[in-house]
Formats: C-alpha cells, sequence, structure tokens
C-alpha cells in the first residue's frame, strides 16, 4: 500500500494541482486554506481526491470565524488574508471545513497511525519545534507506530522509542527553504520525505492580483518564493 501524505496546502493550488504523485490513498493533516490565493479549489480538489482529511487552525478560523491563534510574526499576515479568503468560499466549503475531524487513530497494513494537526494534546494550535523533547511524550501518550502532524511547515522524520514521528512538510508554503512543495510517502511500512518544483511565479502573480496592503503583499510573496517573511 502507498500513501501519499501533504499538508498545509494555504490555498496554494498551483502547488497542489503539481503534485503528481501515485499513492493508493491521500492524506491531508489540515490547513487548505488562507495565505493562498484560491482555497475553493484547493477545498474542492480536496474533497474529491483524498481518503482522510483533518481540520486545521486556519481551517477552523475560516469555518467559524475564529482566531487561528498563529506565533507572532504570523499574526498580522493571517488576520488580512483571512478576510480576503472569507469572501471566496461558499457555505458549502465552510460546512466541508467544519466538518473535518481534528485527529484520527487507525490501522492501515497492520501498523498504527495518529494524526493530527498540531499536536496530539492540542491539535489544532499546539506548536513543537521538530527537535522538541515533548515529542517523546507524545509519541508514548498515543501508542502508535506512527504519529503524524504538520502545522510548522518544517518537514522531519523522528524516531523515538521504537515509534516515528513525522511532519511531511507543507505543500503550499513550506519553511524548509526555497519555494518547493514538500510532502511525505508511506509504502510498505518505509516512510520517506519528498519535494516538487511547481511554478511559483503564477501563484505570486495571483497574490498580486489581491487587495491587500503593500507590506502584506511582500511578506506573503517573499514567503511563497522564500518560505520566509522577516
Amino acid at each position: 500500500m502507498k500513501v501519499a501524505i501533504i499538508s498545509d496546502i494555504h490555498g496554494n493550488f498551483d502547488a497542489l494541482s503539481s503534485f503528481s504523485e501515485t499513492y493508493d490513498e491521500l492524506w491531508v493533516l489540515g490547513d487548505l486554506v488562507n495565505y493562498g490565493p484560491q482555497p475553493g479549489e484547493v477545498i474542492d480538489y480536496v474533497r474529491e481526491k483524498a481518503a482522510i482529511v483533518l481540520r486545521g487552525n486556519h481551517d477552523q478560523a475560516l469555518a467559524y470565524g475564529q482566531d487561528p491563534h498563529c506565533v507572532p510574526p504570523f499574526r498580522e499576515l493571517a488576520a488580512e488574508t483571512q478576510k480576503i479568503t472569507d469572501t471566496l468560499l461558499n457555505d458549502e466549503q465552510r460546512a466541508y471545513l467544519r466538518s473535518l475531524p481534528t485527529s484520527l487513530r487507525f490501522m492501515r497494513d497492520r501498523a498504527s497511525f495518529f494524526l493530527c494537526h498540531a499536536t496530539p494534546s492540542n491539535p489544532l494550535y499546539g506548536y513543537l519545534e521538530c527537535h522538541s523533547p515533548v515529542w517523546i511524550e507524545a509519541s508514548a501518550a498515543v501508542g502508535v507506530d506512527y504519529l503524524l502532524a504538520g502545522h510548522t511547515h518544517i518537514q522531519f522524520i523522528r524516531q523515538l522509542g521504537g515509534r516515528i514521528v513525522a511532519n511531511p512538510g507543507s505543500l503550499g508554503q513550506s519553511a524548509s527553504g526555497g519555494a518547493e512543495g514538500r510532502y511525505a510517502v508511506w509504502e510498505n511500512g518505509i516512510l520517506s520525505l519528498k519535494s516538487l518544483a511547481y511554478p511559483v511565479e503564477r501563484t505570486v502573480e495571483k497574490v498580486r492580483s489581491l487587495p491587500l496592503s503593500c507590506s502584506i503583499q511582500a511578506k506573503l510573496i517573499r514567503l511563497f518564493e522564500e518560505g520566509a517573511i522577516s
């Protein structure tokens, strides 16, 4: 069995539509929307293609009109783009976001999995760096072979006490450096990290057409092109 695992698409349909990995199942670890210019298209694609989809903090924010509780460098950016994203979604798409679970536990091919967007104890808003020792406690607490989470946009795999903790990275807005989309593949018991190139210049042109303030637009473009805003 081959599973493709993606997360944090953030309205970047150019990255998602460039995703050409073959799979038996597609799993999405949340944050389909906000920041990027095509949130509706991302939702519709994921609804059609994905076997498992989780709700992320930005999905929660758009579905319920809430604060996504971003880390300080992203708060202003998230607030301004959230207002625009809200105008680009229809009621059916918001209802879909509300329907998504915040975590799931299940088996595939005799392997056990726990999936969440952020952390098991705080699946929407928890924030742990890849080398945090708290992942040891988290993986032991859920007691599965694989603990998979997104949220930080940083791709990693750690083996902790016979269990694996991994983040596939962000497909639409990587913080691992550069403009490539990041994802993971689980096949026949082996988890691997991968990347893909996509036409980021198309995304940038779409961002330029959004009614954003000049400073926020510049930050957003740098985020897509370089994986940084500071």
